[in-house]
């Protein structure tokens, strides 16, 4: 007995619409377990925060081991690495960009501190090339709160001087120099990014 063309069409629309069903069951399904396995889930479904803060832990825990055997320095929830070589300012930082960080933003009196541990004339995240005298760190903010050189940012004789660098050897050592000056640098790694 053969099926009329209606007939197939109507028992094709019916294959199609219960395999689609079954596609939206499995997804669905899918979706469930990829999130009780992500973030573990108490008895009633709801998320179990223990479970999701060890999960966090565990990760913070092998981006720490992934960057200390690289020879980075974990400070204050961040990690740090002085260059080798040097470079212009710029140049300096694409190659902290290329490792997934950025050149060094100084926030506290204590990271200033630690940074001068480093000892070594180095660039630091902190430029006025957009606006001149507008110093700004490299993910936009500006300064706040600064540890110039007394005279400093100046644009010595009229140069332009529009990066910013570090001196370890005084207290309050920043200056301002010419971005095409070659110097060391110092990469940071927020470990929160």
């Amino acid at each position: 007995m053969a099926l009329s063309a209606s007939s197939r069409k109507e028992r094709l629309y019916k294959l199609v619409a219960v395999s689609v069903g079954l596609l939206c069951i499995l997804q669905a399904a899918a979706n469930i377990g990829l999130r009780l396995s992500l973030y573990g889930c108490t008895a009633n479904g709801k998320p179990d925060l223990e479970e999701i803060i060890k999960n966090l832990t565990e990760k913070e825990e092998d981006l720490k081991d992934h960057y200390l055997k690289r020879g980075w320095v974990y400070f204050n929830q961040s990690f740090y690495s002085i260059s080798s070589s040097q470079m212009s300012w710029q140049d300096s930082r694409d190659d902290c960009l290329q490792n997934g960080s950025d050149l060094i933003i100084i926030t506290s009196k204590e990271e200033q501190d630690f940074a001068r541990q480093f000892k070594k004339r180095t660039w630091i995240g902190l430029t006025d090339r957009e606006t001149e005298g507008t110093w700004k760190w490299v993910d936009g903010t500006k300064l706040k709160e600064s540890y110039w050189r007394t005279g400093e940012p100046n644009s010595y004789l009229g140069s332009n001087e529009d990066c910013g660098e570090m001196w370890p050897h005084e207290e309050q050592h920043w200056n301002d120099l010419e971005c095409s000056y070659k110097n060391f640098w110092i990469c940071e790694k927020a470990l929160a990014q």
